[in-house]
């Protein structure tokens, strides 16, 4: 009932602020991450009842380390701006690999899509009035941005979206090896 959603939600809130705050490290291992994702969605899903997402994490890939909040943006991307805008709702997919050695993260969703130029503009960096309109690609284009300061020009974002089918964003990242 009512008040159970209310105990869901609320534990859900402090989860959420608790790994915001975090100890200081700038970097979670990946199951972190997913534990703050799936808090975020049980927040969304609770004000989206047409909400659904499915977390297909390989075991191999749960304790390699990636930059704190780099999931969280892209997931928050796709409720508002692929899902949320459709009637019927959709559905959020995460999934992880490793790919020789490179961590992937997928985010892929079944919302409205994008234009080839769309998904092209969200890695370029804002202008001021994209800036100013809280444009949905901001937050894309700082997760890239900080990933590739990071790690180098091999690793960071890429988009593929098809108006109507959906988008997918890969997050690539250095696999354990490459960490140590």
């Amino acid at each position: 009932g009512r008040s159970e959603e209310v105990v869901e939600m609320t534990s859900a809130l402090a989860a959420l602020l608790r790994s915001s705050i975090g100890d200081g490290s700038d970097t979670n291992t990946l199951k972190t991450e997913i534990a703050h994702v799936r808090s975020y969605l049980t927040i969304q899903k609770m004000r989206y009842h047409t909400l659904h997402d499915e977390i297909d994490i390989d075991p191999q890939t749960e304790d390699c380390l990636l930059p704190k909040l780099v999931l969280q943006p892209l997931v928050e991307n796709a409720i508002y701006h692929g899902i949320k805008v459709k009637q019927q709702g959709g559905t959020v997919r995460i999934e992880s690999l490793l790919e020789e050695d490179r961590l992937l993260i997928t985010v892929e969703d079944d919302g409205v899509g994008m234009t080839p130029e769309q998904a092209a503009k969200a890695l370029q960096e804002p202008g001021p009035e994209e800036a100013a309109a809280k444009y949905r690609h901001v937050g894309m284009w700082n997760v890239h941005k900080r990933l590739q300061y990071s790690f180098g020009e091999a690793y960071g974002l890429s988009i593929e979206s098809e108006p109507d089918i959906g988008t997918t964003v890969t997050i690539r990242l250095p696999g354990p090896d490459g960490q140590k």
